[in-house]
């Protein structure tokens, strides 16, 4: 048989489809063994599949099963299907992060792969270059169109994320604008929360504060009273993460999927230190990316930074700066409660003056850091020799106040004789070049008294015991003095004539 050219041409035609057809049973092989050249061309897309989980066998026998359809002539194609998966795919590398010339890299495997099952049936055969030669020329078209589908798809979503990444920059600047306008820990803590659930486009969420070794719920949004345990317990701060954000943030978010909820989760860190966590989240079906983290991340540096300033004001509005006691206005709030209390429930509760005696010539003659070491000094060893539930405050330049709930006036003696050896012994250690000691006057309030009449009265005891120990060092100063002859002036003071 010695066909024309034009017999020739369709005898073609009809070998190609034939084959295609045939092939199309095995393309699964065929996948699997496309899949071993795509494993040297680009290991990271086999590492990914691995990570995710994803079939990558299916996925090769898909395409070559839509190339070996373009090569058959009996059927019509569907090519909005075609062009819709390589869509999808070209969209999916890109959110995993795959290079586009890669995903284009890959389509040529696929591509050599249909070419050698085509042209191994009939090596050697007649028309074989004829038959082959079609075969290119219409892969060589599919292969277009679907490189066209997967780097519009992949050219969508970086477009999209473009979108999302300038949406999340406003919000992010909207958060920090925001948080910036108070300085209430409370108040924060709510715009912090608001704002971040708008810029993750999420309508549930809850704030704790970390005290000490625990967390306290501060705020939530879209949760109703009987819900807040049920949500603290699915996404709340002691439940095991999915998934973590890994960034420059400081703070770290991690991805929860409970029964119910999908939620973020972020530990609020700033300077090292843990200040609170939030967690948003929502019931209906969400797929948080890692850039969803990320951008929770930043959100969450920032609400970090917000919430230990405004709480780092607030310690400063109750706090002295020098000591770290309580300041004045806070003492004066806290005998105010005790007292109540007191009153209330039939409590027993002393008052506690103390008053550096010599600041004034420490900083005369040391100056002023000395002065501040030893009001420090005084400060600290105060701490050490009180019960946790009593409150130490210094009320003024040199004058420092306890508050001690349940203390009577025997107790309140014995703390004070404590601090006076403290005191001493601390000084003695730091070799102080002056000697530091305190006046102390007690009080105990009575039923009916109110907090300033405890005050009052625990200020007139130190008067007299400073007055007392001013009488003691003078005479001790005397006695320390060489021999002298005393006589008595006509006002009937001691004066001292010393000898010749």
């Amino acid at each position: 048989m010695n066909p024309g050219s034009e017999s020739g041409g369709s005898y073609a035609i009809d070998v190609l489809g034939t084959l295609a057809s045939g092939l199309e049973v095995d393309s699964r092989d065929s996948g699997r063994k496309a899949l071993a050249v795509v494993r040297e061309r680009s290991p990271e897309l086999i590492v990914l599949g691995e990570k995710t989980g994803e079939d990558l066998v299916t996925t090769s026998a898909g395409f070559i099963e839509m190339m070996l359809a373009s090569l058959r002539s009996d059927v019509a194609l569907p090519w909005p299907d075609f062009e819709q998966r390589s869509h999808e795919y070209g969209r999916l590398r890109a959110a995993q992060g795959m290079p586009l010339e890669s995903l284009i890299d890959v389509l040529a495997v696929y591509r050599r792969a249909t070419i050698e099952l085509v042209s191994r049936p009939i090596q050697g055969k007649p028309h074989y270059d004829e038959i082959l030669a079609l075969a290119q020329s219409r892969l060589e078209d599919v292969t277009e169109r679907l490189t066209a589908a997967i780097a519009r798809g992949y050219l969508d979503h970086i477009d999209e994320e473009h979108r999302a990444r300038e949406s999340e920059m406003y919000g992010l600047a909207a958060i920090v604008t925001a948080m910036g306008r108070s300085l209430d820990l409370q108040e924060t803590a709510e715009v912090a929360l608001v704002e971040a659930l708008a810029a993750l486009r999420l309508s549930t969420g809850a704030v704790w504060l970390r005290e000490r070794s625990s967390y306290k719920l501060v705020h939530t949004v879209g949760l109703d009273q009987d819900q807040v345990d049920y949500f603290a317990r699915q996404v709340g701060p002691h439940v095991k993460a999915s998934a973590s954000a890994i960034g420059r943030s400081e703070s770290q978010v991690d991805r929860i999927s409970s029964q119910e909820w999908n939620a973020l989760r972020a530990q609020l860190r700033v300077r090292g230190r843990t200040v609170g966590m939030m967690s948003v989240g929502t019931m209906v079906d969400r797929l948080f990316s890692a850039a969803d983290l990320l951008f929770m991340a930043a959100v969450a540096d920032q609400v970090a930074i917000a919430i230990d300033r405004a709480r780092q004001f607030a310690s400063e509005a109750r706090t002295d700066h020098l000591s770290g006691l309580a300041n004045r206005r806070e003492f004066e709030r806290v005998m105010e409660r005790e007292v109540a209390l007191a009153e209330r429930h039939n409590r027993r509760l002393s008052l506690m003056m103390i008053d550096l005696d010599n600041l004034k010539r420490i900083n005369d003659r040391l100056g002023h850091s000395a002065g501040d070491g030893a009001l420090k000094l005084v400060a600290q060893q105060l701490q050490r020799v009180v019960r946790a539930s009593d409150v130490c405050a210094r009320v003024g330049g040199d004058e420092f106040a306890v508050a001690m709930p349940e203390t009577d006036l025997d107790r309140a003696r014995d703390v004070a004789l404590r601090l006076r050896r403290a005191v001493e012994q601390a000084a003695l250690g730091m070799r102080a070049p002056e000697h530091v000691e305190v006046s102390v006057g007690i009080a105990a309030w009575r039923p009916g008294q109110d907090w300033q009449g405890v005050y009052q009265a625990a200020d007139t005891d130190l008067y007299e015991d400073k007055k007392r120990r001013k009488t003691v060092r003078r005479w001790q100063q005397e006695e320390q003095q060489p021999p002298a002859i005393r006589i008595l002036g006509r006002s009937g003071s001691r004066r001292r004539i010393s000898g010749a």
